[in-house]
């Protein structure tokens, strides 16, 4: 699937350069398409790149496996609540998917005075994924959501900021 969508993606930039060479495009056109199929291509890699990742279903009574050498977090959901940027020692940290982000680099946006301060230092799957900033939704029921809400979710967090370990289930 990959394979075709960069095929895709090498025949728009063929065209577009045909384009430019046959009809001379002014300079700021060819800029503008450029952008767009470079941006495009991003996508395509960033898509493939995440593919890999799998929404955890808190459900699934399934073995975690062991996390990965890269991962600095395990933790429990109770254990995530002291990452709210309330300690300017710690990040800020939220889960979605079962995966934990730092969100520090948003502090502006989940740090303490923040508008989304209400997802910083929680399981917030639920609440993330069907737009809800009521405080019930902040945890990883996933029950009547549909699961690509959930990996879109996943898929905006990896694409802005870093992942960083993975929520226990048993704690």
């Amino acid at each position: 699937m990959a394979f075709l969508k960069i095929s895709v993606t090498l025949s728009i930039l063929t065209a577009l350069l045909a384009a430019y060479a046959k009809h001379a495009m002014p300079t700021a056109v060819w800029d503008a398409h450029v952008i767009i199929v470079g941006d495009y291509v991003r996508s395509m890699v960033s898509l493939t790149s995440t593919s890999a990742l799998v929404v955890s279903d808190p459900s699934e009574e399934e073995e975690d496996p062991s996390p990965s050498p890269l991962s600095k977090y395990e933790l429990c959901p109770s254990e995530l609540s002291a990452y709210t940027g309330a300690d300017p020692d710690l990040p800020i940290l939220l889960s979605v998917g079962g995966y934990i982000f730092d969100v520090t680099a948003g502090a502006k946006f989940y740090g303490p005075k923040g508008p989304y301060k209400i997802f910083a230092g929680c399981a917030c799957s639920r609440a993330l994924s069907i737009g809800s900033m009521d405080p019930a939704d902040r945890n990883d029921n996933l029950e009547g959501v549909s699961k690509e809400a959930v990996e879109g979710q996943v898929k905006f967090y990896t694409d802005k900021y870093e992942l960083v370990g993975k929520l226990k289930k048993d704690c």
